[in-house]
């Protein structure tokens, strides 16, 4: 079964993939974050999310939601 990603851990990792200056790198930043907390590597988004906190925890929400 597919783990589900909190909001707090959403925001979280949101807000630390922002700290990165450089938005090309946010992507690698966001697989690094992803593995980290045990999550299976998806198709990372466009570097437009990246820029964005709401979209980028959105994205990461429905990224990581249970199945229905």
């Amino acid at each position: 079964m597919p783990r589900t990603m909190s909001r707090t851990l959403a925001t979280e990792i949101a807000e630390r993939v922002l700290t990165v200056v450089n938005p090309a790198n946010r992507r690698m930043a966001l697989g690094d974050a992803l593995r980290r907390h045990g999550f299976p590597g998806a198709e990372l988004p466009d570097i437009e999310i990246l820029s964005d906190r709401e979209r980028l925890i959105g994205w990461l929400r429905e990224t990581y939601r249970s199945p229905a």
